[in-house]
């Protein structure tokens, strides 16, 4: 019973995940075959819920698949606090499960209800997170918790790297803090290692995962005070009243908390972890479900502060729900309208896209992204002109709807053509590579992906320079796919990238809105 989704900003980085499933059913491995923004975890995980459910909507997978690792280790947390307090669970569990199945983030792009298909992996990453710091508060076996400890921290590894080192200065900070003994912290550094060293050992994992993240720090160099600057200025409705917060349990806890070990105090915990958190989204542009596992640490301290006078514990009382009310509510309220609104929103009919057609926009929307097909290829210079000034067509072109399903239906169309072409000149290209963002065409076709080259091809944050290895790889590609319709800054960009590897192919155009690159000698002479 396939479902269809709202679409909705950015969508397309959806797409990615087709990619990196496609190349690892074809035996790629991430990090050491093919080069990825973030993690392997997820997109193994996407794979194998693919072959479980093939119709799968892309989405609702690529976010809910996290769930085979996080909601095993949440489990954990929520039977050993169970013990203790079912209502303390219970306000673990609630937040965990509304963050984990909403495809939301907090900050929006588009005022029409719909669901973001891009920041998927940061959205995994503060889950985790999440999860990581709800064991280190709420589970008292030393041994249990070490491998907690180590098998969250691997999920973490494998998801972001910068995640990862967030969850390190969460961990380093609980040692100091006296919530975990130096020797399970021992314990969970050898459980961690070891699989990662088996996966050094056996194809170079490691190496080639730190290799490609050292490249991608390279290619994002900036200044570091204004990404600072861009988290604090975007989730201050967070940041300050867990600022007030801190400030405040520092002075009460004087009197209220002296009997606490003095780094294990609320105010520390809440501010070691805003820090982290600001640590982690500096590295973050898209947005997400930033700062949710301040969640646990609230649910921490409050039994804390009993001793403190009323007045007082109302005061933290609201701090403590403007910290983290209006995240949940937002990313409730968008889930819930998009849902209210699915069944007056149209459905695309393009079987050949199979999964990708699963979702569903406003008619006008639809009307106007098929409009935009005959618009794109008879003003095709006036775009040209535009990218080669650096423009997009528009300044929130890659947020807009309808060019979100624009882009479906001109992959459709290129995919068709591949077929019309193969079909007229008895010839099958077997391995396919895209000149755009994301590549889904080996997907929709069945064919290889071009090894050694970066998913998520963008010009200027992702793509490393020309390699001999990343050349020879694009030379043996049957075809390089051009896509003109229309033709963008970023399109030139990527292109540009891989001229060196382009030359001498034979150029044949397929549909107005699309080109073959062929390798010389892939068809018969005249």
């Amino acid at each position: 019973m396939p479902l269809s989704v709202a679409i909705g900003p950015m969508y397309w980085d959806t797409y990615l995940y087709l990619d990196a499933a496609q190349r690892i059913a074809m035996g790629q491995t991430p990090n050491v075959d093919f080069q990825v923004p973030v993690g392997p975890l997820v997109y193994y995980l996407f794979t194998w819920g693919l072959e479980l459910f093939p119709r799968a909507q892309l989405l609702l997978l690529a976010q809910w698949c996290l769930l085979a690792v996080a909601a095993p280790l949440m489990a954990v947390v929520i039977a050993d606090t169970a013990k203790r307090s079912h209502g303390l669970a219970f306000a673990l569990l609630i937040p965990f499960l509304v963050f984990a199945l909403a495809p939301v983030n907090a900050l929006t792009y588009s005022s029409f209800p719909s669901l973001d298909g891009y920041s998927i992996y940061n959205r995994h990453s503060v889950l985790l997170l999440y999860v990581l710091v709800s064991g280190l508060l709420f589970i008292r076996d030393g041994r249990k918790l070490a491998w907690f400890c180590a098998l969250a921290m691997l999920a973490l590894f494998l998801t972001k790297i910068t995640a990862f080192l967030a969850g390190g200065m969460i961990g380093l900070f609980a040692l100091l803090a006296g919530r975990i003994a130096l020797r399970n912290v021992a314990l969970a550094a050898l459980i961690f290692v070891v699989p990662l060293a088996v996966s050094e050992f056996a194809v170079h994992f490691v190496s080639s995962y730190l290799s490609n993240i050292a490249q991608l720090v390279g290619l994002n160099e900036g200044s570091w005070l204004s990404r600072v600057l861009m988290v604090i200025s975007a989730k201050l409705n967070v940041l300050v009243p867990v600022g007030v917060m801190c400030a405040m349990l520092a002075w009460l806890s004087l009197g209220a908390e002296k009997a606490v070990p003095f780094f294990d105090r609320s105010y520390w915990w809440l501010g070691v972890a805003t820090l982290a958190g600001i640590a982690f989204e500096t590295q973050n542009t898209g947005g997400g479900q930033e700062f949710i596992f301040l969640w646990p640490i609230l649910l921490m301290a409050w039994p804390r502060l009993q001793g403190y006078e009323k007045r007082s514990q109302a005061i933290l009382l609201v701090l403590a729900a403007f910290s983290v009310v209006p995240t949940i509510s937002n990313v409730a309220h968008r889930v819930l309208r998009s849902v209210a609104v699915l069944p007056t929103y149209q459905t695309l009919d393009l079987p050949l896209l199979k999964n990708m057609e699963q979702v569903a926009t406003r008619a006008d929307h639809m009307e106007r992204a098929a409009r935009n097909v005959s618009h794109y290829i008879e003003f095709s210079d006036t775009y040209e002109s535009l990218a080669r000034q650096g423009q997009a067509p528009s300044w929130n072109y890659y947020s807009e709807l309808d060019f979100q399903i624009y882009f479906l239906i001109d992959i459709a169309a290129g995919a068709q053509a591949i077929l019309d072409f193969e079909a007229a000149n008895s010839v099958r290209l077997n391995t396919l590579m895209t000149l755009e963002f994301t590549n889904p065409f080996p997907w929709l076709l069945d064919r290889d992906a071009t090894r050694h080259i970066q998913i998520g091809a963008d010009p200027f944050r992702t793509i490393p320079p020309m390699t001999p290895e990343i050349k020879a790889a694009i030379d043996a590609t049957d075809a390089v796919i051009r896509p003109k319709c229309p033709v963008t800054s970023g399109r030139l960009a990527v292109e540009s990238i891989y001229s060196e590897a382009l030359e001498n192919r034979q150029v044949v155009e397929i549909h107005p809105c699309w080109d073959l690159l062929l390798r010389p000698g892939l068809l018969p002479a005249p």
